[in-house]
């Protein structure tokens, strides 16, 4: 059987100095079979369709460039994208961040195996001059071992380190473009996909690179507090619930890790510690 096809969709506004990186990410892809779809928000002119048609020259797959009469704003750019698309699978890339060459590959194969949505943890970067660093995406167990019900408390998945069944993006509506949403617009896909019954998993391997720059839409720090309150009035019952059963999680690990410290091997374990620090302190004052 042929490898499933995976419709890329790219939502491009102002991103002319960065797009070429990421198709150029795309074209490394190993084990997949993909079409890129690149809607362009109405932008002015930076050499985004010059780059996009220079691309397509270079390789055999699908791609397609639509630009949009009207700035319809990054879920609106996507939704055309996912339209546009006849992909079993959508994938996300925004036009400043880039993926790792197994990122496709790996994805599918959790997809292929059951999954609905699969989603990698990211490398955040800036190359910015006088402004560059790497950070590799850590996470503390419990979101992992809990999710997607830790979103509840935390949206830690990125748009682009997201692959989903094509068919569930569409059923679920895509994403919601009300004004008052945009920015947040992924974490109110990813709970719809929940509330719908979509299977998630969340993968070992770095999939993706997370550009942080000046005129990312993460910078306005200032505006989130308020979306995450019309999130929060959108999706009551989910945060609610969840927020309530990952409080037990919570609440049931801390008691299990007040048992183990009264054991009888937790205990024995202490004396001893305590047997070498006190040998430890001795042998400091002597010298």
């Amino acid at each position: 059987m042929a490898d499933p096809l995976v419709t890329i969709v790219l939502p491009a506004y102002k991103m002319g100095p960065y797009i070429g990186e990421a198709l150029r990410s795309i074209a490394a892809q190993t084990g997949s079979r993909w079409e890129v779809i690149v809607v362009d928000d109405n932008g002015p002119e930076d050499g985004t369709a010059r780059v996009v048609r220079e691309f397509a020259d270079t390789v055999k797959q699908r791609v397609e460039y639509i630009r949009h009469e009207v700035n319809q704003g990054v879920s609106g750019a996507r939704n055309t994208g996912i339209r546009a698309g006849s992909g079993e699978f959508v994938a996300f890339l925004d036009p400043d961040d880039t993926w790792l060459p197994h990122h496709l590959e790996s994805a599918l194969s959790a997809l292929t195996a059951g999954a609905d949505v699969a989603c990698a943890p990211v490398l955040s970067y800036r190359d910015e001059p006088g402004r560059s660093w790497t950070h590799e995406a850590w996470f503390e167990p419990w979101k992992k071992d809990h999710f997607p019900l830790s979103l509840a408390v935390y949206n830690f998945i990125l748009p682009s380190a997201v692959v989903a069944r094509r068919s569930h993006v569409l059923d679920a509506g895509c994403f919601d473009t009300a004004p008052d949403l945009q920015h947040i617009e992924d974490y109110d896909l990813w709970i719809r996909l929940v509330e719908a019954g979509s299977r998630f998993v969340f993968l070992d391997r770095i999939g993706a690179r997370y550009r942080k720059h000046g005129g990312g839409a993460t910078a306005q720090e200032a505006k989130f507090v308020a979306l995450h309150e019309r999130l929060y009035q959108k999706h009551p019952v989910f945060f609610r619930e969840g927020q309530r059963r990952m409080l037990r999680v919570a609440l049931d690990t801390q008691h299990r890790t007040r048992a183990a410290d009264s054991g009888p091997l937790r205990s024995c374990m202490r004396w001893i510690d305590g047997i070498f620090r006190r040998i430890g302190a001795k042998l400091s004052s002597s010298k």
